[in-house]
């Protein structure tokens, strides 16, 4: 079992990477969190990796840490989920925010997620219920839940129709009540939301250039 790779970045797709290891290439299907950080071309690289053996064919997958590999083992454990929707999952929500959404039995977290329907939903909330009972969070890092049928619920249904995940659709309606008017609408509530997580994003992307 392949279980980490270190190379240079050869060539970059949508979903997948190549890195030279000694002039051979590898061809590796990554989760958004190491596109997300990838060095320019031709700089090494180091990722955990998961080798699937099927009769075809032998496909690699790379992941930014092993405990997003460790994750991704868990969920593709799962009865009837396979490497390509596990590596979806990933891709879709972080592994912090996944956790929690198991830990809380949060059924409509999850099927906002790539490939995954209300009975997988339902089948990964019962078989990973278990896995996750020695994780703890702080409380003070506890962002409030969303009232169901408040302007905030209609704000993050708002989200979640422009493609953001539910997690982080409640995180931007949260973080966007303290720079709220007093007279607000759903409108500027959705204005105030969109702007401050472009905003962060912008920031983000200047530090990592500075």
């Amino acid at each position: 079992m392949i279980v980490s790779i270190r190379g240079r970045v050869a060539d970059i797709g949508e979903n997948a990477i190549v890195l030279d290891v000694q002039g051979i290439g590898y061809e590796l299907n990554v989760t958004s969190a190491v596109l997300k950080n990838l060095p320019p071309l031709g700089q090494e690289l180091h990722l955990h990796t998961y080798l699937q053996v099927r009769e075809d064919a032998m496909v690699l997958y790379g992941f930014s840490s092993w405990e997003e590999r460790s994750l991704f083992h868990k969920i593709i454990g799962v009865a009837g989920i396979g490497p390509k929707t596990g590596l979806g999952i990933l891709s879709g929500i972080s592994p912090e925010d996944f956790i929690k959404a198991v830990q809380r039995q949060q059924l409509n977290t999850l099927t906002q997620l790539p490939g995954i329907g209300k009975k997988t939903g339902e089948r990964i909330l019962l078989e990973l219920k278990d896995k996750f009972k020695g994780i703890t969070w702080d409380d003070h890092d506890e962002e409030p839940p969303v009232v169901p049928g408040s302007i905030f619920d209609d704000a993050v249904q708002a989200l979640i129709a422009l493609g953001y995940t539910t997690a982080e659709s409640e995180r931007m309606v949260n973080l966007s009540k303290p720079h709220l008017d007093e007279n607000y609408d759903l409108q500027e509530l959705l204005k105030v939301a969109l702007g401050n997580n472009n905003r962060q994003r912008g920031e983000g992307a200047w530090k990592q250039n500075v």
